[in-house]
């Protein structure tokens, strides 16, 4: 019933095409994120994703709460702390999550970044693996986009969004067992001196533990074949290939969970399909202004890369 209500409520959907890839414009009748259809989130317009059917229905609750209760993950139920203060109580079977935290949040902040959680976990339980990662679109293909805190993942996604090219995640990616990136949230939330040195995004405050700039990304597909990943690095503009030993650490040092690849051989083998991507260093000047310098150097490299084929 919400998702047909939703669809009801649903000013249209408008199809264009980029690079080959159809994109929806408008608010989805089917809203989602990270794998999710979200029908209790239909106001959220269009911070959401138009999620195909084959998304799983789950079910987003709000409630008062405050402090930092004792975390725990296991196969039916996982509590997990927000930041500063809250949080989110995750029920597999009741395929429902409830975000105990202080006063009223908005919908913008809980689709960013207050939904992360929610798709981290219920990713980890469909056997799918989760980084703390943004990605963009280019030749079809999804690139991931890694670096510690402090890299500059959302500035460079934001330079490649001004650019035209579709942004897929700011903060949490999800690939599935297809190898294919999951879109979440249509957002990137800028620190201030980024968002002041490219003239993108504008001030909504302070939403968990820092001021948040917000630039609002256009329609991008619901899923993407992952063509590879990207490692920010600061230095003088050059793209490198990441020998093996390398990639292993980048993609565990990424990883929002790792108790999958413990438990799951399945996962874990699936995880050696990941490391057997494409994978290339960036490096580019610590000044936000000269960040485009190493954008068409990029883009150059990732469009004579192909990734292995996927085993079925």
């Amino acid at each position: 019933m919400a998702a047909r209500l939703c669809a009801k409520m649903s000013p249209g959907i408008a199809l264009i095409k980029h690079g080959g890839i159809v994109l929806t414009v408008g608010d989805p009748p089917r809203p989602g994120a990270y794998g999710l259809h979200l029908p209790t989130l239909a106001s959220a317009g269009s911070l959401l994703v138009n999620a195909p059917d084959r998304w799983s229905d789950w079910h987003i609750e709000l409630a008062a709460g405050a402090g930092r209760p004792r975390e725990f993950l296991d196969d039916a139920r996982a509590r997990l702390v927000c930041e500063p203060s809250g949080w989110v109580d995750i029920d597999r079977a009741a395929r429902t999550s409830r975000m105990h935290l202080p006063g009223a949040p908005a919908l913008p902040e809980i689709a960013q970044p207050r939904l992360g959680i929610t798709g981290i976990v219920a990713a980890y339980w469909r056997g799918d693996h989760s980084f703390h990662a943004g990605a963009f679109v280019a030749g079809g293909m999804a690139w991931g986009i890694l670096g510690s805190r402090g890299a500059g993942k959302g500035a460079w996604l934001a330079m490649l969004a001004s650019m035209g090219a579709p942004v897929l995640a700011d903060d949490v990616l999800v690939v599935n067992g297809r190898l294919e990136a999951l879109a979440g949230p249509r957002c990137i939330d800028l620190r201030r001196e980024a968002a002041l040195a490219l003239g993108l995004g504008e001030s909504i405050g302070v939403l968990g533990t820092r001021e948040r700039w917000r630039m609002h990304l256009r329609p991008a597909p619901c899923e993407v074949p992952l063509g590879g990943f990207v490692c920010l690095e600061w230095g003088s503009p050059a793209v490198s290939h990441v020998p093996p030993n390398d990639r292993v650490r980048a993609l565990y040092a990424n990883l929002a969970l790792l108790l999958g690849e413990q438990r799951d051989p399945a996962a874990l083998c699936t995880l050696m399909e990941l490391l057997a991507l494409p994978m290339v260093r960036m490096r580019r000047p610590r000044e936000i202004e000269r960040i485009d310098e190493t954008a068409d150097l990029l883009l150059g490299t990732i469009s004579g890369l192909e990734r292995p084929p996927v085993q079925a």
